[in-house]
Parts: C-alpha cells; structure tokens; sequence
C-alpha cells in the first residue's frame, strides 16, 4: 500500500470520530502514547502522598495504584478504514484500611492534591463501613519489597509496528474473505498496553 493510498483510505483518522473509546479513555495521538507521563521518582513521591495521608488518618495499611492504560483501535470494512484510534486512561487508586475495615477510592486527577483527596475519601469509607464489620480484616505479613522495576518480556511491541502496516494486513485479511464470495467483512485490531505502579505502607514500591 502506497503512502497516498494509505492516507485516503483512513481520512487523516477523521473516521476515529465514529468509533466509542473505552471507557474513561481520552484520545491522545502516537506521539504521546510512545512518552513517559512521569518517572519513577515522580510517581514515588506522589505514592508517599497517598501513604502518609493513610497513616496520618489512623488506616493501618494502605496502597497506592498508578494506572496508565494505552489503547490502540483500527477498524477495517472490506476495503476500507473505518477508524483508527489511540486512547489513553490515568489515574490513582488507592486502598486502606482503617477500623479494621478495607476502604478504597480512587482518582484521574493525578497530583499531590488529588491523591491527598482520594486517599481521605477511602479512609472516610473505611471507617463509616466499619460499623458494619462483624471481624477486623488481618493482613498476612508481606515483607518489604523496596524498590523494584519489572517489565513484561515483549518480542514485538505491537505499538511500534507501523499503523500502514497494521491496516494492510487487515485489508488483506477481508480480501481474502472477499475472494471466497463473503460479501460483507469487517476486521479489527486492539492492543493494550498497562503500566502501573504499586506502593504500600508495607514499604514496596514497584514498578511494572
């Protein structure tokens, strides 16, 4: 498939607009799907936010999840694009205990004053629940994990193989369905991509 064609065929993405993005997803371009929001030491910082605010309120545990999901969508019909699309979903959620009771909250607000208000949120919800617990809930022992970075062994990152590319091997996927006399075909393809970062008052920060 030549550039041109390949332009014409997906109308410079206008048919993204067509198709619904996953829930609590925001567009983004390839651009910014391929950059880093934030480093470990960032995301460390705000996690300790989350944990100190816990500890302050009286939770005896608390963790902190930092999601950054990456959605990307192409939808083909016999010999056309219908639609490509990347999205993204980011935010906090955090989970104490408080009374002897689990509370969680969450959060796409994701700085120091949003972290601080969700971790408040989870608390109050673990102490108001608390009236309902019939047994404190009791957590094994978990050693501390310090410090840790770990990455999903890829062989081919499907976000860097070239949309043309992506788009042509649909396109050939509904022409050979079309050859054998189907007349209506449509295709897809969707990659996720999750990355998120864990830290606990048990002293573990991770990030994957």
């Amino acid at each position: 498939m030549q550039r041109r064609d390949f332009l014409k065929l997906t109308g410079l993405g206008i048919g993204a607009a067509l198709i619904p993005l996953p829930a609590f997803s925001m567009p983004i371009s390839e651009e910014e799907a391929r950059t880093p929001i934030m480093d470990f030491a960032d995301k460390k910082r705000l996690a300790d936010i989350g944990l100190n605010t816990a500890k302050t309120l009286g939770a005896t545990y608390c963790d902190v999840r930092i999601s950054r999901n990456l959605n990307q969508a192409i939808f083909t019909r016999e010999d056309r694009v219908q639609g490509i699309v990347n999205s993204q979903s980011f935010g906090v959620g955090v989970r104490v205990i408080a009374n002897g009771t689990w509370g969680f909250a969450s959060t796409n607000t994701v700085n120091a004053d949003g972290i601080k208000k969700a971790t408040e949120r989870a608390v109050a919800i673990a102490k108001a629940n608390s009236r309902l617990q019939k047994e404190p809930v009791k957590l094994a022992p978990q050693a501390a994990q310090g410090e840790q970075t770990w990455k999903t062994p890829i062989e081919k990152n499907a976000f860097e193989v070239p949309i043309a590319d992506k788009v042509k091997l649909l396109l050939e996927v509904n022409a050979e369905a079309m050859r054998a006399g189907i007349r209506f075909v449509n295709s897809q393809l969707f990659m996720i991509n999750e990355q998120k970062f864990f830290a606990s008052t048990d002293g573990s920060y991770i990030d994957q």
